[in-house]
């Protein structure tokens, strides 16, 4: 058959699409963007609890600096501790985060300070290692 055939007899054809194929056609396609939907669901909750652990990230850093900027100003242990409260109390007000440090002493006269940030479950955790002055009694 040549191209002049073909076409007559596409344009002599009446058949349509009928009920029964375009509701298979709705229900292939439902299906396909369902499983879409459902790939863009968990990415929106991965997302969300990346920044989630990011901002408890940020915030234990921020936690540990200003331990940081106390140790480099040769401040003692004790008062260290009590600034910190303070700071913090303001810190987990303001952000919704329970904040806890530790401080415990090592062998070395240096300090091992932990900072961890929970937000329902342990969101962010920081250690470093710091010399104090030794608290003036």
């Amino acid at each position: 058959m040549d191209r002049k055939g073909i076409l007559e007899k596409l344009k002599k054809d009446e058949n349509g699409v009928t009920l029964v194929e375009l509701l298979a056609g709705i229900a292939i396609l439902s299906i396909v963007v369902t499983a879409f939907l459902a790939f863009f669901i968990q990415a929106a909750n991965t997302n969300k609890q990346t920044n989630e652990m990011n901002e408890a990230t940020f915030i234990a850093q921020e936690v540990l600096e200003e331990i940081t900027y106390y140790s480099n100003n040769e401040i003692d242990v004790i008062s260290a501790e009590e600034s910190m409260n303070e700071s913090i109390a303001e810190l987990e007000s303001s952000t919704g985060y329970e904040i806890i440090f530790e401080f415990s002493e090592t062998e070395n006269s240096l300090y091992k300070v932990v900072v961890t940030v929970k937000g329902g479950k342990d969101r962010a955790k920081m250690e470093t290692r710091l010399p104090f002055e030794k608290a003036s009694e």
